[in-house]
């Protein structure tokens, strides 16, 4: 074997420990940083790991189920596609849960009960919401028939109708499609429409 210089290995020792001496807090700080990064990488790569573990272990409907109780605080924000979404999805779940019901035994019938109750009160949450905001938006169209409502996108046949029923004469039809679609009264619907006679 050869032999290998050790002087030049000496000298590069002695320039990184006068290096380390002179920028000892800054090499510190830097230590430290990386090592509270790799812990918050590390933390945050188990917490991961754990919910999609506990994720994974719930169904999905249980899943959907938690996720709408988050969606309910919003629904303020969803135009009516997405309020529309949402109830198509909540009674089908609701027709899942009935099919299985039917299916199994009836010591289950009271887990299939109340769980049919569970998503039987987002549904009514869901379609309340949706019955105020259209009953909202036609009173904007009704007030201004220039106003475009971007919450009735995809929709727009609904907005339509309602804006040629708004030109005849009478009002009844047009009384009677605001109640049918937003389960309002008509008498409620004539206060806030100005049209009492």
């Amino acid at each position: 074997m050869g032999r290998i210089p050790i002087g030049p290995i000496i000298e590069g020792g002695k320039k990184a420990g006068k290096i380390i001496k002179e920028n000892h807090k800054e090499i510190t700080a830097f230590i430290s940083l990386l090592s509270a990064g790799g812990k918050v990488i590390k933390e945050n790569t188990v917490k991961k790991k754990e919910s999609n573990k506990t994720e994974e272990k719930l169904p999905h409907r249980k899943v959907r189920y938690n996720q709408y109780k988050k969606i309910l605080m919003e629904l303020d924000s969803q135009n009516r596609n997405e309020l529309f979404q949402y109830i198509l999805e909540v009674e089908q779940f609701i027709q899942q849960i009935k099919n299985e019901e039917n299916k199994e035994l009836g010591v289950k019938k009271p887990i299939h009960k109340n769980r049919i109750k569970n998503w039987n009160d987002i549904l009514i949450q869901i379609k309340d919401k949706m019955n105020a905001k259209d009953y909202l938006e036609f009173i904007k169209i009704y007030n201004n028939p220039n106003y475009h409502s971007e919450y009735f996108k995809g929709f727009e046949r609904v907005v339509e109708k309602f804006k040629k029923l708004n030109n005849r004469e009478k009002y009844d039809d047009l009384l009677k499609y605001i109640a049918e679609i937003t389960n309002r009264s008509i008498e409620q619907i004539k206060k806030d429409f100005s049209l009492t006679d």
